[in-house]
């Protein structure tokens, strides 16, 4: 009875599953018996419908990408198997967040849409739909290689595992075969989900008068993020105006016009995300390191809100860190119009580009796993 049971609990799970729109590998259910396959009845079934009433449409509702049904812009299709929670998107290079985000003539999906991707993802496997109840925390954020758009669309995917904390690791990676096992990751980090904590404010105006030594144009920004070999297309051009101090910076972002339409697609919107990023240049002005850079590392980002189309992205050093260290570690806090934090990064760093860039894509690794490794050091 005890088999009999356990069985019948199997089954329900599998069933939910299927439910939930899981590809199941349902041979796998038999032995070497296979079951034969029973008739239909041959009498008609009752004419009576019942469908499920529509239901208004949401941030994490599935949207229509041309002709396919996918649910969210960096979160195409549910792909699981028993081996894995995962989801997989395909790009071709022509996302607004490719297509302008080129580093050293190569289209490079930015890292800050690792962190959206992440968040879509812990957000569908936990059952959460809209923009109600966003708290979130992701940590421990790694960006190991960027990945690249070519002539031929890349599929990416992402893996979620339960921790027994309560939280979710994730890899982001793609295969440089898909007939191999073998992949390429190239993100991961751990995700929290919990109520949206304290609303929090910073006095804008208060920074952005210590932000007095310099100010610089939009056009100003881009064209030195050009000579860094960044070239930034309409799509991450979100910086309105960049307003320098010591050792901290205060930007102004802007949604581009022709994005607007994409506001309720993202919670973490990678056009305003990555243009705060952007802003970190003002501490390396005048310091002569002005040199092209990849996010490599992030300690934490707190989501409390989702992005508007209009913010402004305060950006300083990280307790400890400061500018002549070889590993810079900053913290950026991204606010509404009236200050209220919506995100906040810390201990954010990147890494300097030296020579071309390298995606794995002439190496073939297995999947990579880091470790925390405490280093004690004198407290200050």
């Amino acid at each position: 009875q005890a088999d009999i049971n356990r069985y019948k609990e199997i089954l329900h799970a599998l069933a939910d599953l299927y439910c939930q729109g899981y590809d199941l590998a349902w041979r796998q259910l038999y032995g070497e018996e296979k079951p034969n396959r029973l008739h239909l009845p041959g009498y008609p079934f009752a004419k009576e419908s019942y469908w499920v009433p529509e239901m208004e449409s949401s941030l994490t509702d599935r949207t229509h990408l041309g002709s396919v049904t996918v649910l969210h812009p960096l979160l195409q299709q549910n792909t699981s198997d028993f081996s894995e929670q995962r989801f997989s998107s395909s790009f071709t290079g022509e996302e607004f967040f490719l297509k302008d985000h080129v580093v050293k003539g190569q289209r490079i999906l930015p890292g800050v849409a690792y962190l959206e991707m992440a968040r879509a993802a812990a957000q569908q496997a936990a059952g959460r739909s809209g923009k109600e109840n966003v708290g979130i925390q992701i940590k421990h954020v790694v960006w190991a290689r960027p990945m690249m758009a070519g002539e031929e669309a890349v599929q990416v995917h992402i893996g979620l595992f339960p921790e027994e904390n309560g939280g979710i690791a994730y890899e982001i990676y793609s295969h440089l075969d898909e007939s191999l096992e073998e992949a390429v990751v190239h993100s991961q980090g751990n995700i929290l989900l919990r109520p949206a904590c304290e609303v929090q404010s910073l006095p804008i105006e208060q920074i952005r008068n210590q932000c007095s030594r310099e100010m610089l144009s939009s056009s100003q920004c881009y064209e030195q993020l050009r000579k860094m070999g960044l070239e930034y297309g309409p799509g991450h051009q979100g910086i309105e105006t960049l307003y320098i101090g010591d050792n901290q910076v205060l930007a102004k972002l802007l949604l581009p016009a022709f994005l607007l339409d994409t506001q309720d697609s993202f919670i973490l919107h990678p056009s305003i995300m990555d243009s705060a990023l952007q802003a970190s240049m003002g501490l390396m002005i005048g310091s002569g390191s002005l040199k092209p850079a990849l996010p490599f590392a992030l300690q934490e980002l707190e989501l409390m809100e989702a992005c508007t189309s209009s913010m402004w992205a305060a950006v300083r050093y990280s307790l400890g860190s400061k500018g002549e260290d070889k590993v810079q570690k900053l913290d950026i806090d991204l606010c509404n119009e009236e200050g209220t934090v919506c995100v906040r990064m810390k201990g954010f760093s990147a890494r300097i580009l030296e020579g071309e860039i390298d995606s794995g894509a002439k190496e073939q690794t297995g999947m990579l796993r880091y470790q925390p490794v405490w280093k004690e050091e004198q407290a200050i």
